[in-house]
């Protein structure tokens, strides 16, 4: 069911602000900016833009040559339809032109923050230097997720992440594994502004038995993590019941395919809401419920699916996503390339809202490029067939990872709390050989004790030779 103007009004009133914030109308603005006309949408994007552009001209020294080597002026570009005109900014560009990128001075009222990095997972880390503001920006985008996701501010809310991502202990260190971290108020999650219930905090680097244990004692209204994470703690209860007291979940800093949100939702009884963004910009978009859309926070960034020319794709296309910060003077990007596949989307969406939309995501660019042609599909049917899986099938498993070798081969690896059923590997083998048809790879089915993490820390479900040899070689380039 479509939302309104005055549905959002109504719902924002439930979050009550501090009395030192009572007279801010930052949050308001958010609300009344998601109902615009498409052409006050328009104007309000380009003007934001052209600012940018004026700035990063005047005061970034490589934004000065690029404008002096296409023989352009800041007037060049006068909205969102006019950015092709400009390459698309790579991870490469930004590691090579890093002191080219950052401004010489900052606009008034600016003050710098601190430096961002990526996590280097696709071989690439870049450091992005912010400002105050834009790192603040996390925060007000936050709440209008879970305002978006209907979250009662009064609840009990639970951060599930690496200890990197959650509130220290209280000499400074991060929490331990297995240790609960606990605030008075959602502060790490939407700021200082209002009056909420108490945080709770756990390591998802714990055992899972410590997590399943963590989410029934802390009676938890509402948890947000990392969604692999999620979906080993929907394997984990399928021995046990998942709290009553939960009403929602957020799958932050990661993908959530369609299969993973299915057994979350099944296991925990409420459903995954999800954002989009990554370290360089900060929160890029958040996705309705009712259209399925991720609709960009376009006071904070401009986002374009774009072909490998850099040119606009149509509706229905898949293309890159490039997105154009619009509150980080301190190192501005202007056409960065996320990594990331999207479908482009044109037209009102069901959700009511106007912001501008982009459809699913397809996978990271950069990961998926050196993969021989047909392994995403190999991979989607191990995917579909663990999701299919009947309970008395799955009820022991509790994590899995795919990988791809050099020969082509595949092992996929289970972690287990008992003894598969033998029926599980023949319905994963039939599986297999039915949707890679006429010629499956080789399939192992192998039970580990433990799958190892990347050194950022972030699970991956799927892995290959491949992919890391591509790395490699990006390596060598750089």
């Amino acid at each position: 069911m479509a939302t309104t103007l005055a549905a959002e009004r109504l719902e924002q009133q439930r979050w009550k602000l501090r009395p030192q914030w009572a007279q801010s109308k930052l949050h308001d603005g958010l609300v009344e900016r998601e109902f615009l006309s498409p052409e006050q949408q328009r104007a309000t994007e380009a003007h934001a833009l052209r600012r940018v552009i004026a700035f990063a001209v005047a005061q970034v020294p490589h934004y000065q040559a690029l404008f002096t080597r296409l023989g352009l002026t800041p007037e060049s570009i006068r909205g969102v339809d006019d950015l092709p005109a400009l390459p698309v900014l790579k991870r490469v560009d930004v590691q090579e032109h890093e002191t080219a990128l950052r401004a010489r001075s900052l606009p008034k009222g600016h003050r710098l923050g601190r430096v961002t990095k990526t996590s280097g997972s696709t071989g690439q880390p870049v450091e992005v230097l912010h400002t105050a503001q834009s790192l603040g920006m996390f925060e007000v985008l936050k709440q209008r997720q879970m305002r978006w996701a209907r979250f009662d501010p009064a609840g009990r809310i639970g951060l599930l992440r690496l200890p990197r991502a959650l509130p220290k202990r209280p000499d400074g260190q991060p929490l331990r594994e297995g240790e609960t971290g606990r605030r008075d108020s959602w502060a790490a999650q939407v700021g200082p502004y209002f009056e909420t219930g108490p945080l709770f905090a756990l390591s998802m680097l714990s055992s899972l038995e410590s997590q399943m244990d963590w989410l029934e004692e802390q009676r938890l209204d509402y948890l947000v993590g990392q969604a692999a994470e999620l979906e080993h703690l929907a394997l984990g209860l399928q021995d046990r019941s998942a709290p009553r007291s939960l009403k929602g979940v957020l799958s932050v800093a990661m993908s959530l395919t369609p299969e993973m949100q299915r057994r979350i939702e099944r296991s925990f009884n409420a459903f995954v809401h999800e954002n989009y963004g990554f370290n360089e910009v900060g929160i890029v978009a958040t996705r309705c419920r009712e259209g399925g859309r991720y609709h960009v926070n376009s006071e904070h960034c401009l986002v374009e699916i774009v072909d490998g020319d850099g040119q606009p794709c149509r509706a229905g296309e898949r293309g890159h996503l490039v997105a154009t910060a619009l509150n980080n003077p301190a190192m501005p990007l202007i056409r960065y390339d996320s990594g990331d596949i999207a479908e482009a989307v044109e037209g009102p969406c069901p959700c009511g809202r106007s912001l501008p939309a982009f459809g699913a995501l397809h996978g990271r660019y950069r990961r998926n490029v050196h993969l021989p042609a047909g392994t995403l599909e190999h991979w989607t049917t191990l995917r579909l067939a663990l999701a299919d899986l009947p309970e008395d099938l799955s009820r022991p498993l509790r994590q899995y990872q795919a990988h791809q070798s050099r020969d082509g081969r595949f092992e996929l690896r289970l972690v287990t709390a008992g003894p598969m059923p033998a029926a599980f590997f023949e319905r994963i083998e039939a599986d297999w050989a039915a949707g890679c048809a006429p010629a499956p790879p080789p399939l192992t089915i192998r039970v580990v004790d433990e799958i190892p993490r990347p050194p950022g820390g972030k699970f991956r479900d799927f892995t290959s030779d491949f992919e890391l040899a591509g790395e490699a070689a990006g390596r060598d380039r750089n």
